[in-house]
Protein backbone atom coordinates (compact mmCIF):
# COMPACT_ATOMS: atom_id res chain seq x y z
CA UNK A 1 0.00 0.00 0.00
CA UNK A 2 1.05 3.30 -1.03
CA UNK A 3 1.30 5.66 2.51
CA UNK A 4 -2.02 7.66 1.96
CA UNK A 5 -2.28 7.31 -1.29
CA UNK A 6 -3.77 5.00 -3.61
CA UNK A 7 -2.45 1.26 -4.81
CA UNK A 8 -2.07 2.62 -7.81
CA UNK A 9 -1.70 6.19 -9.62
CA UNK A 10 -4.56 5.62 -11.49
CA UNK A 11 -6.98 2.93 -12.00
CA UNK A 12 -7.22 3.44 -16.07
CA UNK A 13 -3.56 4.65 -16.96
CA UNK A 14 -4.80 5.35 -20.48
CA UNK A 15 -7.02 7.39 -19.74
CA UNK A 16 -4.89 9.10 -16.90
CA UNK A 17 -4.11 12.65 -16.65
CA UNK A 18 -1.15 14.31 -15.25
CA UNK A 19 -1.79 15.03 -11.48
CA UNK A 20 -0.19 18.22 -11.77
CA UNK A 21 -2.72 19.56 -14.05
CA UNK A 22 -5.71 18.67 -11.55
CA UNK A 23 -6.38 22.68 -9.88
CA UNK A 24 -8.26 21.28 -6.79
CA UNK A 25 -11.44 23.68 -5.92
CA UNK A 26 -11.78 24.63 -9.28
CA UNK A 27 -13.56 21.08 -10.33
CA UNK A 28 -12.07 19.01 -13.28
CA UNK A 29 -11.57 22.24 -15.89
CA UNK A 30 -7.63 21.56 -15.79
CA UNK A 31 -8.75 18.26 -17.38
CA UNK A 32 -12.01 18.13 -19.55
CA UNK A 33 -14.82 20.57 -20.45
CA UNK A 34 -17.19 20.29 -17.67
CA UNK A 35 -21.14 20.84 -18.63
CA UNK A 36 -22.56 21.14 -15.35
CA UNK A 37 -20.11 21.64 -11.76
CA UNK A 38 -21.43 21.94 -8.15
CA UNK A 39 -19.58 22.99 -5.78
CA UNK A 40 -20.04 23.32 -1.58
CA UNK A 41 -23.82 22.80 -1.64
CA UNK A 42 -23.54 19.85 0.85
CA UNK A 43 -26.58 18.04 -1.33
CA UNK A 44 -26.27 19.16 -4.48
CA UNK A 45 -26.91 16.80 -6.88
CA UNK A 46 -26.05 16.57 -11.21
CA UNK A 47 -27.89 13.41 -13.15
CA UNK A 48 -24.60 12.08 -14.98
CA UNK A 49 -26.85 9.29 -16.97
CA UNK A 50 -29.80 7.51 -16.99
CA UNK A 51 -30.52 6.04 -13.40
CA UNK A 52 -27.33 7.42 -12.37
CA UNK A 53 -27.12 10.69 -9.81
CA UNK A 54 -24.27 12.47 -8.65
CA UNK A 55 -23.86 13.61 -5.36
CA UNK A 56 -22.46 16.85 -3.28
CA UNK A 57 -22.36 14.97 0.07
CA UNK A 58 -20.55 17.20 2.24
CA UNK A 59 -22.19 16.08 5.48
CA UNK A 60 -19.72 16.11 8.01
CA UNK A 61 -16.64 18.62 7.54
CA UNK A 62 -18.26 21.62 5.76
CA UNK A 63 -14.72 23.71 5.88
CA UNK A 64 -13.53 20.76 2.82
CA UNK A 65 -13.72 22.51 -0.36
CA UNK A 66 -15.71 19.84 -3.03
CA UNK A 67 -16.67 20.27 -6.32
CA UNK A 68 -18.94 17.39 -8.58
CA UNK A 69 -18.84 17.58 -12.36
CA UNK A 70 -19.99 16.28 -15.32
CA UNK A 71 -17.62 16.56 -18.59
CA UNK A 72 -18.38 16.52 -22.09
CA UNK A 73 -17.52 13.71 -22.87
CA UNK A 74 -19.86 11.50 -20.25
CA UNK A 75 -17.01 11.09 -17.57
CA UNK A 76 -17.96 13.01 -13.77
CA UNK A 77 -16.60 13.01 -10.15
CA UNK A 78 -15.37 15.19 -7.38
CA UNK A 79 -12.88 16.88 -6.23
CA UNK A 80 -11.87 17.82 -2.60
CA UNK A 81 -9.72 19.83 -0.44
CA UNK A 82 -9.67 18.97 3.30
CA UNK A 83 -6.36 20.34 4.33
CA UNK A 84 -6.09 22.92 6.80
CA UNK A 85 -9.44 21.75 8.14
CA UNK A 86 -10.73 19.64 11.08
CA UNK A 87 -14.44 18.20 11.35
CA UNK A 88 -15.88 14.84 9.98
CA UNK A 89 -16.21 12.80 7.57
CA UNK A 90 -17.31 13.54 3.84
CA UNK A 91 -18.61 11.50 1.26
CA UNK A 92 -19.15 12.66 -2.36
CA UNK A 93 -20.50 9.78 -4.34
CA UNK A 94 -22.58 8.35 -7.08
CA UNK A 95 -25.64 6.57 -6.44
CA UNK A 96 -28.26 4.36 -8.33
CA UNK A 97 -31.46 3.16 -7.15
CA UNK A 98 -33.01 4.04 -3.69
CA UNK A 99 -31.54 5.99 -0.51
CA UNK A 100 -32.53 4.51 3.18
CA UNK A 101 -33.65 8.62 3.44
CA UNK A 102 -36.28 8.35 0.45
CA UNK A 103 -34.62 10.07 -2.64
CA UNK A 104 -34.62 7.74 -5.85
CA UNK A 105 -32.91 7.48 -9.55
CA UNK A 106 -35.86 5.91 -10.92
CA UNK A 107 -34.62 2.37 -11.81
CA UNK A 108 -37.49 0.09 -11.24
CA UNK A 109 -35.01 -2.66 -10.23
CA UNK A 110 -34.43 -0.55 -7.47
CA UNK A 111 -35.64 -1.84 -4.05
CA UNK A 112 -35.77 -5.46 -4.39
CA UNK A 113 -36.17 -7.76 -2.18
CA UNK A 114 -33.38 -9.67 -0.89
CA UNK A 115 -34.63 -13.20 -1.79
CA UNK A 116 -35.14 -11.78 -5.06
CA UNK A 117 -31.79 -11.04 -6.34
CA UNK A 118 -30.24 -13.56 -8.44
CA UNK A 119 -27.69 -11.39 -10.33
CA UNK A 120 -25.94 -8.43 -9.49
CA UNK A 121 -23.14 -7.28 -10.61
CA UNK A 122 -21.09 -3.95 -10.60
CA UNK A 123 -18.67 -2.76 -13.12
CA UNK A 124 -16.34 0.40 -12.31
CA UNK A 125 -13.41 1.93 -13.77
CA UNK A 126 -11.72 5.37 -12.34
CA UNK A 127 -9.23 7.42 -12.06
CA UNK A 128 -7.94 8.06 -8.51
CA UNK A 129 -5.57 9.86 -7.07
CA UNK A 130 -5.39 11.04 -3.15
CA UNK A 131 -2.72 12.35 -1.38
CA UNK A 132 -2.84 13.00 2.83
CA UNK A 133 -4.93 12.45 5.85
CA UNK A 134 -7.23 9.19 5.66
CA UNK A 135 -9.60 7.78 3.01
CA UNK A 136 -11.71 5.45 1.51
CA UNK A 137 -13.15 4.65 -1.52
CA UNK A 138 -16.25 2.56 -0.73
CA UNK A 139 -19.42 1.40 -1.86
CA UNK A 140 -22.65 1.09 0.03
CA UNK A 141 -25.86 -0.22 0.35
CA UNK A 142 -28.38 -0.81 2.93
CA UNK A 143 -31.22 -3.87 3.97
CA UNK A 144 -34.90 -2.15 4.92
CA UNK A 145 -37.50 -3.44 6.48
CA UNK A 146 -39.74 -1.28 4.26
CA UNK A 147 -39.40 0.72 0.68
CA UNK A 148 -37.98 3.89 1.44
CA UNK A 149 -40.08 5.47 -1.33
CA UNK A 150 -43.01 4.13 1.02
CA UNK A 151 -41.50 4.89 4.41
CA UNK A 152 -38.12 6.44 4.81
CA UNK A 153 -35.03 5.36 7.16
CA UNK A 154 -36.35 1.26 8.60
CA UNK A 155 -33.16 0.40 7.77
CA UNK A 156 -31.90 -2.70 9.32
CA UNK A 157 -28.45 -3.35 7.92
CA UNK A 158 -26.00 -1.62 6.70
CA UNK A 159 -23.30 -2.85 4.11
CA UNK A 160 -19.75 -1.72 2.91
CA UNK A 161 -17.98 -2.97 0.40
CA UNK A 162 -13.96 -1.17 0.46
CA UNK A 163 -12.17 -0.78 -2.97
CA UNK A 164 -9.37 1.19 -1.67
CA UNK A 165 -8.13 2.91 1.58
CA UNK A 166 -4.99 4.92 2.93
CA UNK A 167 -2.91 3.13 5.45
CA UNK A 168 -4.39 4.83 8.63
CA UNK A 169 -7.82 3.73 7.42
CA UNK A 170 -7.97 1.20 9.69
CA UNK A 171 -10.60 -1.35 11.44
CA UNK A 172 -8.21 -3.50 13.12
CA UNK A 173 -7.77 -7.10 12.48
CA UNK A 174 -9.77 -8.72 9.74
CA UNK A 175 -12.69 -10.62 11.29
CA UNK A 176 -12.73 -13.20 8.10
CA UNK A 177 -9.97 -12.93 5.52
CA UNK A 178 -10.85 -14.49 2.11
CA UNK A 179 -14.72 -14.88 3.19
CA UNK A 180 -15.15 -15.83 -0.63
CA UNK A 181 -13.16 -15.35 -4.07
CA UNK A 182 -16.18 -14.55 -6.68
CA UNK A 183 -16.44 -15.29 -10.09
CA UNK A 184 -14.44 -12.12 -11.71
CA UNK A 185 -11.25 -13.08 -9.01
CA UNK A 186 -12.15 -10.55 -6.15
CA UNK A 187 -11.29 -12.02 -2.98
CA UNK A 188 -13.04 -9.97 -0.36
CA UNK A 189 -12.62 -9.82 3.55
CA UNK A 190 -15.20 -9.05 6.25
CA UNK A 191 -13.37 -6.41 7.88
CA UNK A 192 -15.43 -5.96 10.87
CA UNK A 193 -18.92 -5.78 12.13
CA UNK A 194 -20.07 -2.84 13.96
CA UNK A 195 -23.23 -2.36 16.14
CA UNK A 196 -23.88 1.20 13.89
CA UNK A 197 -22.20 2.94 11.27
CA UNK A 198 -23.51 6.42 9.88
CA UNK A 199 -27.26 4.95 10.72
CA UNK A 200 -28.63 2.89 13.73
CA UNK A 201 -28.17 -0.41 11.53
CA UNK A 202 -26.19 -3.23 11.75
CA UNK A 203 -23.03 -2.14 10.19
CA UNK A 204 -20.99 -4.63 8.22
CA UNK A 205 -17.75 -3.41 6.50
CA UNK A 206 -16.06 -5.48 3.60
CA UNK A 207 -12.88 -4.77 1.57
CA UNK A 208 -11.20 -6.22 -1.75
CA UNK A 209 -7.87 -7.89 -0.86
CA UNK A 210 -5.15 -5.71 -2.36
CA UNK A 211 -7.52 -3.24 -3.24
CA UNK A 212 -10.16 -2.84 -6.93
CA UNK A 213 -7.84 -2.35 -10.06
CA UNK A 214 -10.94 -1.97 -12.05
CA UNK A 215 -13.41 -4.41 -13.75
CA UNK A 216 -16.44 -6.41 -12.13
CA UNK A 217 -17.26 -6.84 -8.61
CA UNK A 218 -20.39 -9.80 -7.80
CA UNK A 219 -22.37 -7.91 -5.43
CA UNK A 220 -24.71 -10.82 -5.24
CA UNK A 221 -21.90 -12.80 -3.20
CA UNK A 222 -22.26 -10.15 -0.17
CA UNK A 223 -25.88 -11.25 -0.29
CA UNK A 224 -25.58 -14.46 -0.06
CA UNK A 225 -22.98 -14.22 2.69
CA UNK A 226 -24.97 -12.35 4.52
CA UNK A 227 -27.99 -14.85 3.96
CA UNK A 228 -25.85 -18.11 5.28
CA UNK A 229 -23.44 -16.34 7.71
CA UNK A 230 -25.40 -13.43 9.61
CA UNK A 231 -28.90 -14.94 9.09
CA UNK A 232 -30.32 -12.18 7.28
CA UNK A 233 -33.89 -12.19 6.24
CA UNK A 234 -34.96 -12.54 2.60
CA UNK A 235 -38.01 -10.35 2.57
CA UNK A 236 -35.86 -7.42 3.55
CA UNK A 237 -35.04 -4.71 0.53
CA UNK A 238 -31.83 -3.86 -1.14
CA UNK A 239 -31.70 -0.30 -1.83
CA UNK A 240 -29.57 0.08 -4.11
CA UNK A 241 -25.50 1.47 -5.03
CA UNK A 242 -24.08 4.67 -3.99
CA UNK A 243 -20.21 4.36 -4.83
CA UNK A 244 -17.53 7.59 -3.43
CA UNK A 245 -15.06 8.04 -1.51
CA UNK A 246 -14.92 9.23 2.21
CA UNK A 247 -12.46 11.07 3.54
CA UNK A 248 -11.03 12.92 6.66
CA UNK A 249 -9.50 16.29 7.46
CA UNK A 250 -6.03 16.82 5.76
CA UNK A 251 -7.14 14.64 2.67
CA UNK A 252 -7.11 16.51 -0.87
CA UNK A 253 -7.95 14.20 -3.78
CA UNK A 254 -10.18 13.28 -6.70
CA UNK A 255 -12.00 10.50 -8.66
CA UNK A 256 -13.19 10.50 -12.28
CA UNK A 257 -15.73 8.03 -13.50
CA UNK A 258 -14.90 6.51 -16.74
CA UNK A 259 -17.18 3.74 -16.31
CA UNK A 260 -20.26 2.42 -13.48
CA UNK A 261 -22.28 -0.20 -14.56
CA UNK A 262 -24.50 -2.09 -12.51
CA UNK A 263 -26.36 -5.10 -13.19
CA UNK A 264 -29.52 -6.41 -11.55
CA UNK A 265 -31.61 -9.15 -12.90
CA UNK A 266 -30.52 -9.14 -16.47
CA UNK A 267 -31.00 -5.38 -16.77
CA UNK A 268 -27.97 -2.89 -16.76
CA UNK A 269 -27.19 0.47 -16.15
CA UNK A 270 -24.38 2.57 -18.01
CA UNK A 271 -22.53 5.49 -17.00
CA UNK A 272 -19.31 7.17 -17.90
CA UNK A 273 -17.70 8.18 -20.95
CA UNK A 274 -16.66 4.40 -21.56
CA UNK A 275 -20.68 3.47 -21.59
CA UNK A 276 -20.89 7.30 -23.85
CA UNK A 277 -24.67 7.05 -22.00
CA UNK A 278 -25.65 10.79 -22.45
CA UNK A 279 -27.25 12.70 -19.38
CA UNK A 280 -30.51 12.84 -18.73
CA UNK A 281 -33.15 13.80 -15.87
CA UNK A 282 -34.29 10.57 -13.73
CA UNK A 283 -35.88 8.34 -15.88
CA UNK A 284 -39.24 6.73 -14.53
CA UNK A 285 -42.20 4.73 -15.71
CA UNK A 286 -43.82 5.34 -19.22
CA UNK A 287 -46.88 7.67 -19.60
CA UNK A 288 -50.28 5.93 -19.07
CA UNK A 289 -52.68 9.15 -19.42
CA UNK A 290 -52.32 11.26 -22.20
CA UNK A 291 -52.88 14.86 -20.91
CA UNK A 292 -55.41 16.77 -22.35
CA UNK A 293 -54.29 20.73 -21.58
CA UNK A 294 -53.49 22.63 -24.30
CA UNK A 295 -51.17 25.18 -24.32
CA UNK A 296 -53.26 28.07 -24.44
CA UNK A 297 -54.73 26.50 -21.03
CA UNK A 298 -51.72 25.08 -19.46
CA UNK A 299 -50.19 22.10 -18.62
CA UNK A 300 -51.61 20.98 -14.80
CA UNK A 301 -48.74 18.87 -13.72
CA UNK A 302 -50.81 17.87 -10.18
CA UNK A 303 -52.96 19.30 -8.11
CA UNK A 304 -53.35 16.78 -5.75
CA UNK A 305 -56.81 16.37 -5.68
CA UNK A 306 -56.83 12.82 -5.02
CA UNK A 307 -57.17 12.11 -8.72
CA UNK A 308 -55.08 10.10 -8.83
CA UNK A 309 -53.79 9.84 -5.46
CA UNK A 310 -50.43 11.17 -3.86
CA UNK A 311 -50.16 7.42 -2.31
CA UNK A 312 -49.99 6.45 -6.08
CA UNK A 313 -47.00 8.11 -6.50
CA UNK A 314 -48.90 9.10 -10.16
CA UNK A 315 -49.18 12.73 -11.16
CA UNK A 316 -52.03 14.32 -13.43
CA UNK A 317 -49.61 13.52 -16.31
CA UNK A 318 -49.66 9.98 -15.74
CA UNK A 319 -46.13 10.57 -14.64
CA UNK A 320 -43.99 9.39 -11.18
CA UNK A 321 -44.40 11.32 -8.37
CA UNK A 322 -43.26 11.40 -4.63
CA UNK A 323 -41.00 12.64 -2.06
CA UNK A 324 -39.36 11.36 1.42
CA UNK A 325 -37.26 12.36 4.43
CA UNK A 326 -39.66 15.17 5.69
CA UNK A 327 -41.25 15.73 9.15
CA UNK A 328 -44.22 14.24 8.34
CA UNK A 329 -42.67 11.18 5.98
CA UNK A 330 -43.04 11.42 2.20
CA UNK A 331 -45.92 14.40 2.99
CA UNK A 332 -49.92 14.17 3.48
CA UNK A 333 -52.45 14.95 1.53
CA UNK A 334 -55.93 17.25 2.32
CA UNK A 335 -58.91 19.45 1.02
CA UNK A 336 -56.41 19.71 -2.73
CA UNK A 337 -53.57 20.38 -0.76
CA UNK A 338 -50.17 18.72 0.08
CA UNK A 339 -48.23 18.99 3.11
CA UNK A 340 -44.05 18.98 3.09
CA UNK A 341 -42.83 19.34 6.84
CA UNK A 342 -39.43 19.80 6.77
CA UNK A 343 -36.24 20.40 9.32
CA UNK A 344 -33.03 20.57 7.27
CA UNK A 345 -34.08 17.65 5.08
CA UNK A 346 -36.48 16.50 2.58
CA UNK A 347 -36.74 15.73 -1.17
CA UNK A 348 -39.80 16.35 -3.54
CA UNK A 349 -39.82 15.07 -7.37
CA UNK A 350 -42.77 15.51 -10.10
CA UNK A 351 -41.49 13.63 -13.25
CA UNK A 352 -43.07 15.26 -16.47
CA UNK A 353 -40.68 13.22 -19.37
CA UNK A 354 -42.17 15.22 -22.36
CA UNK A 355 -40.74 17.96 -23.56
CA UNK A 356 -42.35 21.71 -22.48
CA UNK A 357 -41.34 23.82 -25.56
CA UNK A 358 -44.93 24.99 -25.67
CA UNK A 359 -44.45 26.98 -22.11
CA UNK A 360 -42.68 29.42 -20.52
CA UNK A 361 -43.39 29.71 -16.90
CA UNK A 362 -43.54 27.65 -13.99
CA UNK A 363 -46.50 27.99 -11.66
CA UNK A 364 -46.26 26.79 -7.91
CA UNK A 365 -48.97 27.44 -6.16
CA UNK A 366 -47.97 28.06 -2.62
CA UNK A 367 -48.14 28.69 0.88
CA UNK A 368 -45.72 28.51 3.70
CA UNK A 369 -46.24 28.23 7.80
CA UNK A 370 -43.80 31.35 8.03
CA UNK A 371 -43.18 32.84 4.89
CA UNK A 372 -40.38 33.74 3.08
CA UNK A 373 -39.65 29.73 2.50
CA UNK A 374 -38.14 30.63 -0.85
CA UNK A 375 -34.63 30.60 0.58
CA UNK A 376 -35.02 27.22 1.70
CA UNK A 377 -35.92 25.56 -1.11
CA UNK A 378 -33.73 24.20 -3.75
CA UNK A 379 -35.10 23.87 -7.47
CA UNK A 380 -33.58 21.64 -10.18
CA UNK A 381 -35.19 21.03 -13.48
CA UNK A 382 -34.13 20.44 -16.97
CA UNK A 383 -29.69 21.34 -15.43
CA UNK A 384 -31.30 24.21 -13.82
CA UNK A 385 -30.34 24.00 -9.61
CA UNK A 386 -30.60 26.94 -8.10
CA UNK A 387 -32.48 28.49 -4.34
CA UNK A 388 -36.37 29.28 -5.38
CA UNK A 389 -35.28 32.55 -4.52
CA UNK A 390 -32.64 33.11 -7.26
CA UNK A 391 -34.95 31.93 -10.02
CA UNK A 392 -38.02 33.63 -9.15
CA UNK A 393 -38.94 37.19 -8.19
CA UNK A 394 -42.07 36.53 -6.43
CA UNK A 395 -42.26 35.53 -2.38
CA UNK A 396 -43.86 32.32 -0.58
CA UNK A 397 -46.79 34.13 1.77
CA UNK A 398 -48.96 32.40 4.70
CA UNK A 399 -51.30 32.58 2.43
CA UNK A 400 -51.74 30.19 -0.91
CA UNK A 401 -50.31 32.42 -3.91
CA UNK A 402 -48.60 31.89 -7.09
CA UNK A 403 -44.47 31.51 -7.26
CA UNK A 404 -43.58 31.76 -10.51
CA UNK A 405 -39.97 31.03 -12.78
CA UNK A 406 -39.42 32.10 -16.03
CA UNK A 407 -37.85 28.77 -17.34
CA UNK A 408 -35.92 30.51 -20.05
CA UNK A 409 -34.41 32.76 -17.50
CA UNK A 410 -33.79 30.25 -14.90
CA UNK A 411 -31.49 27.78 -17.45
CA UNK A 412 -34.02 25.43 -18.16
CA UNK A 413 -33.57 22.47 -20.80
CA UNK A 414 -37.27 22.57 -22.19
CA UNK A 415 -36.52 20.27 -24.90
CA UNK A 416 -35.72 17.15 -23.16
CA UNK A 417 -38.08 14.22 -23.02
CA UNK A 418 -37.02 13.24 -19.41
CA UNK A 419 -37.80 16.23 -17.58
CA UNK A 420 -38.46 16.50 -14.01
CA UNK A 421 -39.00 19.06 -11.19
CA UNK A 422 -37.18 18.89 -7.97
CA UNK A 423 -37.34 20.95 -4.92
CA UNK A 424 -34.94 19.82 -2.07
CA UNK A 425 -35.15 21.10 1.39
CA UNK A 426 -31.10 20.52 2.48
CA UNK A 427 -30.81 24.30 3.12
CA UNK A 428 -30.78 24.76 7.14
CA UNK A 429 -34.49 25.68 7.04
CA UNK A 430 -36.91 24.11 9.14
CA UNK A 431 -40.99 24.92 8.49
CA UNK A 432 -44.27 23.86 6.44
CA UNK A 433 -44.69 24.43 3.09
CA UNK A 434 -47.99 23.38 1.60
CA UNK A 435 -48.23 23.03 -2.19
CA UNK A 436 -51.74 23.26 -3.88
CA UNK A 437 -50.88 23.26 -8.04
CA UNK A 438 -47.82 22.92 -9.81
CA UNK A 439 -48.91 23.65 -13.34
CA UNK A 440 -46.99 25.36 -16.62
CA UNK A 441 -48.47 28.30 -19.01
Amino acid sequence: MLGGGSRRDFLKAGAAVGVGGLAFGLGNAAMAASVEEVCNSDYGTIDVATGFTLMDNRWGNENAHQCIWLNEDGSYGYDFDASNTGGGINYPEVFIGTRPWGATTGVAEFPIQRQDVDEFVMEVDADLDISGGEWNWAEEWWLMEQPPTQQPETHQYEIMLLLDWSDDHDHGEVAVPGAWTDRFGNTVDLWVTYDSGGTDADFHIFRIQGGHDGGKIDMAEIVEYLSDAEGVRGDLWLSGIELGNEYWAGAVGENTYNTFNVTINGSTYTSGADGNTPPTDTPTETPTDTPTDTPGDGLVINDYDGDPAWSSNTNDLGQWCGAGSFANGSGTVSDGTLTLEYANGGWFQEQLNQSITDYSTLVLQVSGASGGEESDISFEMGGANALLSEVTSDSITTSATDLRIDLEAAGVDRTSSSLALRLNFWQGGSSTLDIEEIRLV
